[in-house]
């Protein structure tokens, strides 16, 4: 009902605005293996927080978005916004999994650039694209403000919250999870910079007598710099490089990652571990490119993170990866594009280290030339290689026994 009031006050405001724009955004990504037996198949190395993704994707995914912009004879626009999320296996039924957005944001509401908005949406995300790496994403339900011009800076701040209901407690009951988020950001002669801090609070909460939470807190600190400049004077071709540094602890351990939207399972690891998780803590260093002439481009991921929760979840481990994915333009609709990545993953619990690379080699049909031109159809074929002690952990029941595999496929990848 609160999804259909929304959808019936925006048609009812729009009567009254000078400008209404409606439209759709989204994303579709749907892919199958001329293997039918290794139509879940890809390859991911034990622990690692992403897999390099060309060639490698285990679900289709569709975002459709509708939105309508409603500008006023006064100048405030009023942006209302839906996006509901389907997905399930390849060459299986898609279902509805949950609405990710929607949400109403107000601007021009002051002589400068803040807007207010209020609902569930993706906030301000930051991802490597190669391995779909969503490093810095504090997307959900709450309220902010957004670029409040202050002269040389604009600050953003938003409240996320969610009423968490554990599956393994009987009944509905639920606790209180939420977070403060402040970013300060900035442009440059060379491009832009944004600091982030946040803290989170999981609230105290009795869900019968003898199970119950208390008040557990973590912040998470970061910075990220996007310079626009350092591509063209290495390559002379237009781009930009991204670097980013973040901390996360306590119930903050995401280091930006993750808000308190959807984290029914962490509460549940919580009812079970107790005050052990003040001690979680997670350092991430971030850096990734993009930069592409008429000729070719080029896409890069390095990621160094430390992961140390070993009283809460038992987990303390090294993650390092590193990828590239060279395009090659053979014609303004046809392009040869690659992709390799590496995954390093040192568990310090079990004194092991999992390794795997992928390569994939793809040739792709798109309407024109460009590494962020969509729709586009490609034909792959994949290869991996992993250590001997992640045989069974990787390329599912396929490739249980193994220590390398491969797919042949199709994916079709579109964005608008």
């Amino acid at each position: 009902m609160k999804k259909l009031a929304l959808i019936l006050f925006s048609f009812f405001v729009s009567a009254f605005g000078i400008d209404n724009r409606i439209g759709t955004v989204g994303y579709a990504r749907l892919q199958t293996s001329l293997n039918g037996d290794k139509t879940d198949v890809c390859f991911k190395a034990p622990g690692a927080g992403s897999k390099y993704r060309l060639g490698n994707e285990c679900e289709t995914w569709i975002e459709l978005g509708f939105y309508d912009t409603i500008t006023f004879d006064n100048g405030i626009t009023m942006h209302n916004q839906l996006r509901p999320v389907f997905t399930g296996p390849n060459n299986r039924d898609i279902e509805y999994l949950r609405l990710d957005e929607a949400y109403t944001e107000l601007s021009g509401i002051f002589d400068n650039s803040v807007s207010f908005w209020a609902g569930r949406r993706f906030y301000d995300r930051y991802d490597s694209h190669i391995s779909d790496y969503f490093f810095f994403n504090m997307s959900g339900t709450g309220a902010g403000f957004r670029n409040l011009d202050l002269g040389d800076v604009k600050l953003s701040y938003s409240y996320l919250f969610d009423h968490v209901d554990p599956s393994t407690i009987n009944g509905s009951d639920s606790v209180l999870f939420d977070s403060h988020d402040i970013r300060l950001s900035a442009p440059t002669a060379r491009g832009e910079w944004t600091l982030f801090a946040n803290t989170m609070t999981l609230h105290a909460h009795e869900f019968t007598s003898t199970v119950h939470t208390g008040t557990s807190r973590g912040y998470a600190l970061g910075g990220l710099y996007k310079d626009k400049k350092i591509t063209q004077e290495l390559f002379g071709m237009e781009g930009e490089n991204v670097t980013g540094l973040f901390y996360g602890e306590g119930v903050a351990k995401g280091a930006g990652s993750v808000s308190p939207y959807y984290q029914d399972p962490f509460v549940e690891t919580i009812l079970q571990s107790g005050t052990s998780i003040e001690k979680a803590q997670t350092w991430r260093f971030i850096n990734y490119n993009d930069f592409a002439n008429d000729t070719w481009g080029m896409m890069s991921n390095l990621v160094y993170e430390t992961r140390d929760e070993e009283a809460f979840s038992g987990l303390k481990q090294t993650w390092l990866s590193a990828g590239v994915r060279p395009y090659w333009f053979l014609h303004r609709n046809a392009r040869l594009v690659t992709e390799v990545g590496i995954d390093r993953v040192d568990d310090k619990i079990n004194d092991t280290t999992y390794l795997l690379s992928k390569t994939t080699l793809a040739l792709e049909a798109a309407l024109d030339k460009g590494l962020w031109k969509r729709p586009v159809i490609r034909v792959y074929y994949t290869h991996a290689n992993w250590s001997n002690n992640a045989k069974g952990l990787v390329g599912g029941d396929y490739y249980a026994d193994q220590t390398h595999g491969n797919n042949l496929g199709v994916q079709f990848e579109y964005w608008w």
